[in-house]
């Protein structure tokens, strides 16, 4: 069969990119063991089998009791002297300062812990650097800033792990340094009284994935001497489920119970930023899922981060005015909207250079410009790797300098790749799926030659072969509205737990079209008399390789779509095999 995957249009017509189909494996004896353990139909025991390793200790309990099932937040490398320290300066009045980054993360973590302290009766403030004028981490001349407020103590969330001589100058200067942080660590951590960072190689907390946020939340739950979980929560879940989902952290462990107890009360949450948002994005009243949160109201937080400054998202959640909270989500609305524009202006550019240069040629695509907004190159990056199916970097260029984010694919870690071509770059960070580098404009070349000779080590053709995994072949009596609605048993859904993907094996079409003005396509596949609906989104131009009666198999997630009163079960497609026409 052949695989019909998103069209490509590039310098040599239209490429039909095909995709790898991946049966994950599972034994029948077992998925109808848990059938009958939980009262789930076929489907959602099949995709449990596939997922029972990553949803929790003991699944049981996860469905019960979670919070439960919280580590020990004592469990952290240096949260002990985390602890004594901010004590310390509570009592003595010693002045504080939160130093958190732009994005939804580093905003939400900022405000749980200046809420936390100020409530306590400590003297804080706090400060974001600005994207465009200051960059990523901490910078020399804010410290410089924040010491001259009379600033005893920096706490850093959402970022620091790799600011060795910027914490070093900021002890130099009379402050102490607390690092929170969540990001790879580089050979050596910053020297100061705290570093709280779960992947620290000599770090044994049992879950390494932590956001930012959720970081920050354990750090507030050890001052409370390990008590008060409940009270905690109530105040702060909604903040830390947002943080997480934003910074697509993976959805198992101890981030999937954060985000599980606060999709549970997000929309009931007393938040005025919160309430705000739901609001304005016109989610009030419903059930708030991770993909609400991930795809419509993360944005409106990162959106003020990325075009400049982020202290209107931050402004929001400490907010306590209703009319004002609504002014500022209103606000961020619009914000995010001109970010959408520049980001598809930008898109359209960087895909122009790639195929003029034939950089889908690299292993790694690297493409530089002036001008660029370095605040939505991150956005543009990922969309370039999801096109070219290959890891990807931008780069903003001013003056001498260029400010660089990069997304990545399976099998290529990003943030070892930039370490191996670090002596091109002047400052980098970040995880193995995405990055942010700094790089002097004459290094550019020779950085896109090294990062392409490591990945000459590490990739091979194989890799560039998008891999759908599919749960199980969809059977004749799986595809009703009640078994579809019993997969919500694996929600919350996201990187680490994703979607089921399920295959409608040898159906024929009795009905294909497009929507959207030819963008989107439906199709009607028959099979033992069932008739499934598939709607693909920007998959248009696959109407012209398909026809009626072609024997096909559509790989995709189900889901139920409420229309005029009535349900029905919709496939939404992932890729389509036609059936080789018989000679």
């Amino acid at each position: 069969m052949t695989s019909l995957a998103k069209i490509q249009k590039n310098s040599e017509g239209i490429n039909i990119l095909k995709k790898k189909w991946v049966y994950k494996e599972h034994d029948e004896n077992k998925v109808v063991s848990l059938c009958r353990q939980y009262n789930i139909p076929r489907l959602a025991a099949a995709a449990l089998q596939n997922r029972i390793n990553v949803l929790g200790r003991d699944f049981d309990k996860m469905r019960e009791n979670l919070t439960d099932m919280l580590y020990d937040a004592g469990l952290l490398k240096d949260i002990d002297r985390a602890v004594a320290r901010i004590k310390d300066a509570v009592a003595n009045n010693e002045h504080i300062t939160v130093y958190g980054d732009f994005d939804a993360d580093g905003v939400t973590s900022t405000a749980i812990l200046y809420m936390y302290l100020y409530d306590k009766g400590a003297s804080v403030d706090y400060y974001i650097p600005d994207r465009v004028e200051e960059g990523y981490g901490i910078n020399k001349d804010a410290l410089d800033k924040i010491r001259n407020r009379g600033t005893k103590l920096i706490i850093t969330v959402d970022t620091g792990v790799t600011a060795v001589d910027e914490v070093e100058y900021a002890q130099s200067i009379g402050m102490d340094v607390i690092v929170t942080d969540h990001h790879e660590c580089k050979s050596s951590v910053p020297s100061c009284h705290a570093v709280v960072n779960p992947k620290r190689e000599d770090c044994t907390y049992p879950f390494e994935e932590l956001a930012g946020v959720g970081v920050v939340f354990k750090l507030i739950w050890a001052l409370e001497g390990g008590n008060n979980i409940s009270r905690l929560l109530d105040k702060y879940i909604g903040l830390v489920c947002l943080g997480t989902i934003a910074d697509v952290a993976p959805l198992t462990g101890e981030n999937r119970i954060f985000v599980s107890l606060g999709l549970k009360d997000f929309a009931d949450s007393e938040n005025e930023g919160i309430k705000a948002l739901l609001d304005v994005t016109n989610l009030k009243g419903k059930k708030i899922s991770a993909g609400h949160i991930g795809f419509i109201i993360a944005p409106r937080i990162n959106a003020a981060g990325r075009l400049g400054s982020a202290y209107k998202s931050l402004e929001l959640f400490l907010c306590n005015d209703r009319n004002r909270a609504l002014e500022i989500a209103g606000e961020l609305s619009e914000e995010n909207k001109c970010r959408q524009n520049l980001e598809q202006q930008i898109f359209q550019e960087a895909v122009s250079v790639i195929e003029k240069n034939r950089l889908f040629d690299k292993k790694v695509i690297v493409v530089a410009a002036r001008g660029w907004h370095h605040g939505v190159i991150g956005i543009v990056s990922s969309k370039i790797t999801e096109k070219y199916y290959r890891p990807s970097v931008l780069i903003s260029i001013e003056g001498e300098e260029g400010k660089g984010s990069g997304r990545s694919i399976h099998g290529f870690n990003l943030f070892e790749g930039l370490t191996y071509a670090g002596d091109c770059l002047t400052n980098f960070g970040g995880h193995s799926l995405a990055a942010g580098l700094s790089v002097k404009t004459e290094n550019i070349k020779k950085f896109s030659e090294k990062i392409n000779e490591y990945a000459d080590k590490v990739l091979s053709q194989d890799d560039f072969v998008p891999t759908v995994y599919i749960d199980a072949r969809l059977e004749k009596n799986d595809v009703t509205v009640e078994n579809v609605e019993q997969l919500s048993l694996l929600e919350p859904y996201g990187m680490g737990n994703p979607l089921p993907v399920f295959s409608y094996d040898n159906a024929k079409i009795t009905l294909i079209t497009t929507l959207g003005e030819g963008k989107h396509l439906k199709i009607i596949a028959e099979k033992e008399g069932r008739r499934l609906e598939a709607i693909g989104f920007n998959m248009g131009e696959l109407a012209d390789y398909i026809k009626l009666g072609d024997i096909i198999s559509i790989a995709g997630t189900l889901n139920v779509n409420l229309f005029g009163g009535v349900k029905k079960v919709q496939l939404m497609i992932k890729d389509i095999k036609k059936q080789a026409a018989s000679r």
